[in-house]
């Protein structure tokens, strides 16, 4: 007899345990829905989802995620208020294949005791409040400037979980809408781009497939040490060599790896930025080169080393890890209208205003020797204010000097009678910056700083010239008629 009621309590157990109410733990998806969109065009459906729905958002720092405003209140089954918002996360697989996660953020804050009637309830309730932590800070209902509540203090807790039933709407629009049939005369063709040089020209990085290891081929030993939110690291360079740009590159590929958000500095004027916006959005076809090369900047009589072939390579570079999915981005820094310490005082003005905005980036800032320099005056004008000057308050500020090997370069120099010449000249360090060829690429801090203000060396290598990248994809030639000399390395050093 008690054995058939034992049995009857286990079945019994068992039916309960099976329609037991599933866990948001338990419905997350086994597997992530990729969509065969751009993440820009899938977090723009999401957006109009959710404004249908009456959600409103807030701005976001990081252009994959989407965040709205809390909404509510809504009366839960205890005297508390229950806050709802949605926070939206985007990955990026490829320029046509991205990922798209929704949560829904629910918040408690305590609700009114004159609504509860029930006194014994009312005092359970008070005990547990008072057996729980106080408030860390006092609750703030002021309205802000959108005059909507901040509710960011309130207390209680806060709970995240996937709407998978959000996910769901959103992949019913995004890939069940109706086929459409193309015949002609109903769509307008868009004009399609040719390009205006010859096929050996352009960068091809837009027609190869990702590396299966990853975007970072190269690592620069050292770095790691220096990464951390907040950094700016500045890099001094001799323009116009193919060497400090790759390297600088795998140094905004090495940062960008860790998660953090990486800007880089180019010395390019501002007027260019929006070229290299659109740049950094587009496949990178030999199109999307020309037309970013359609801007002064790249056409000038006199070509400095800042517009080589090089910095053209960077810049796509830095295109494709955004397609890989990292956040990194560009800043165009420079002006040309300005000269002298007005200049650097622009310059310095764009780097302290982006970090007041967003203190945690970490900024890589590439510029002439000159302009990072932390003291004040140089040889040619003891008042010159640089840039990096204008900066050594920051707390986390690391400036670095290009260490090299002799070399060569493309640079522009005055001859003796004060004309501006631009070609290839010769690159020798001199004695605490130079290092020997054929090492990779690291980062060395000095015990103190040098009498010009930086803190370490970034090695490059053996230099050897960029050419304009107007010019296309050429060996640079030698400089006279002479024949070519043999490879520095194989020369012995003058130091």
């Amino acid at each position: 007899m008690h054995c058939r009621w034992i049995v009857v309590a286990v079945t019994l157990m068992s039916v309960g345990c099976a329609h037991s109410k599933r866990t948001p733990e338990s419905e997350l998806p086994q597997y992530e829905h990729v969509f065969q969109k751009p993440l820009a065009e899938a977090l723009a459906a999401t957006r109009q989802l959710l404004e249908e729905q009456g959600h409103t958002f807030e701005e976001t720092e990081d252009p994959n995620q989407l965040v709205t405003q809390w909404k509510g209140p809504g009366k839960s089954a205890s005297r508390a208020e229950t806050h709802t918002r949605y926070l939206v996360t985007g990955i990026v697989l490829s320029p046509r294949q991205s990922v798209v996660r929704i949560f829904r953020m629910t918040q408690q804050a305590a609700g009114n005791d004159v609504e509860w009637r029930n006194h014994w309830w009312k005092i359970s309730a008070e005990r547990g409040e008072h057996m729980s932590n106080p408030f860390v800070k006092a609750v703030d209902l002021q309205e802000n400037d959108a005059e909507t509540k901040r509710l960011a203090m309130l207390r209680g807790a806060q709970h995240g979980v996937r709407d998978l039933e959000l996910e769901k709407a959103l992949t019913l629009r995004l890939e069940s809408a109706p086929s459409v049939e193309v015949i002609s005369g109903n769509v307008m063709e868009a004009k399609r781009p040719t390009a205006v040089r010859a096929p050996e020209f352009y960068l091809d990085r837009w027609q190869e497939e990702p590396p299966t290891a990853g975007p970072c081929t190269t690592s620069v030993r050292g770095l790691e040490e220096l990464l951390h939110p907040g950094l700016t690291l500045i890099i001094g360079e001799q323009l116009g060599s193919r060497e400090a740009p790759e390297v600088v590159g795998h140094a905004v590929c090495q940062a960008g790896q860790t998660g953090l958000a990486v800007v880089l500095g180019l010395s390019l004027p501002a007027s260019e930025q929006a070229r290299v916006d659109a740049y950094l959005a587009s496949p990178g076809a030999p199109a999307d080169q020309d037309t970013l090369l359609e801007g002064n900047f790249w056409s000038r009589p006199y070509q400095d080393g800042r517009s080589s072939r090089a910095i053209l390579d960077l810049i796509d570079r830095v295109r494709a890890l955004r397609a890989a999915g990292q956040r990194v981005t560009l800043v165009a820094y420079d002006t040309d209208v300005l000269r002298g310490s007005e200049r650097d005082a622009a310059q310095a003005k764009v780097w302290t205003e982006r970090r007041a905005r967003k203190p945690d980036e970490v900024h890589v800032v590439l510029a002439g020797n000159t302009h990072t320099r932390t003291t004040k005056g140089t040889d040619w004008d003891k008042d010159f204010t640089p840039m990096a000057h204008l900066l050594k308050g920051y707390p986390s500020l690391v400036v670095l000097e290009m260490s090299y090997a002799q070399g060569t370069r493309w640079g522009c120099d005055l001859d003796r009678s004060g004309k501006l010449a631009c070609g290839i000249v010769g690159a020798t360090p001199a004695p605490r910056v130079s290092a020997p060829a054929g090492l990779s690429p690291y980062v060395q801090r000095l015990e103190a700083p040098a009498d010009e203000g930086f803190q370490g060396l970034l090695y490059v290598g053996e230099l050897t010239p960029s050419m304009p990248a107007i010019l296309g994809l050429r060996e640079a030639p030698p400089p006279s008629s002479m024949p070519a000399p043999p490879p520095i390395h194989m020369k012995p050093p003058i130091f």
